[in-house]
């Protein structure tokens, strides 16, 4: 037993061995009922039981930590054993870090990532605009003002292309090619741009929509009106109705 009980390095190593484990209870079955061999379907038993305990054994986070532990930053959790403290300690440290620094700390980062996408200042005004309620706005922001930087650039480039498409009396239609490309590349940034602008709607709103539908019976013979407003008419005589 202590051969097979002995600590497992991995998880894979754990699911590695609960699937033996199955695989002998299976065999086991087979000796019993096809074999007539029930002493070596019990050590099959014995012998999965084993299997199974220490992968559970494996499995279990407070065989590896010292305390229970807890959902931290994201809903994540990490069970901070030697390996991960020794290969992944800045997972851990996002984890369990406080949740203002945790928010000083992604801010700056999304900014660093809207200055490399050269839509720093767009991107900031972007959020202000719409009044970005949390960091998933923010960043829808950021991204919908990258996506219209670059495709106001390659709108200016396919506008160079163009214009050097017929240059000095001499047509080069390589350059009406990348024009083409550039102009395609730059309408589908624009399309991004808008449908990110019906995604925060949806955000906000939960995508309803109000539709009013307006239903008449007429009966045989009648006539009847659908108009938003309808005021006192008078009668053809002068008298009020």
């Amino acid at each position: 037993m202590s051969k097979i009980t002995k600590a497992l390095p991995s998880v894979a190593d754990a699911l590695h061995t609960q699937a033996r484990a199955k695989l002998k209870r299976e065999v086991a079955v087979e000796m019993r009922e096809r074999w007539g061999d029930p002493t070596g379907a019990r050590f099959e038993e014995m012998e999965a039981a084993e299997l199974e305990q220490a992968a559970e054994q494996a499995l279990d986070p407070l065989s590896h930590v010292t305390r229970r532990m807890a959902p931290g930053n994201g809903g994540e959790l990490i069970a901070a054993t030697r390996e991960v403290l020794g290969r992944k300690a800045h997972i851990v440290d996002v984890v369990r870090q406080r949740g203002d620094m945790l928010a000083a700390s992604a801010s700056l980062e999304r900014l660093d990532l809207a200055g490399e996408a050269g839509a720093l200042v767009l991107g900031v005004d972007a959020a202000e605009s719409i009044q970005a309620q949390n960091s998933l706005e923010r960043e829808l922001a950021h991204q919908m003002a990258a996506a219209h930087a670059l495709a106001m650039k390659m709108v200016s480039a396919a506008r160079e292309e163009l214009a050097g498409y017929a240059a000095s009396g001499h047509r080069y239609p390589h350059r009406s090619h990348e024009a083409a490309r550039m102009a395609n590349t730059a309408a589908r940034l624009m399309d991004a741009y808008q449908r990110g602008l019906l995604t925060l709607d949806r955000i906000r709103n939960g995508g309803r929509q109000t539709v009013v539908v307006q239903y008449v019976a007429v009966a045989e013979g009648g006539q009847a009106v659908v108009a938003g407003a309808v005021g006192r008419g008078r009668q053809r005589g002068g008298g009020a109705k």
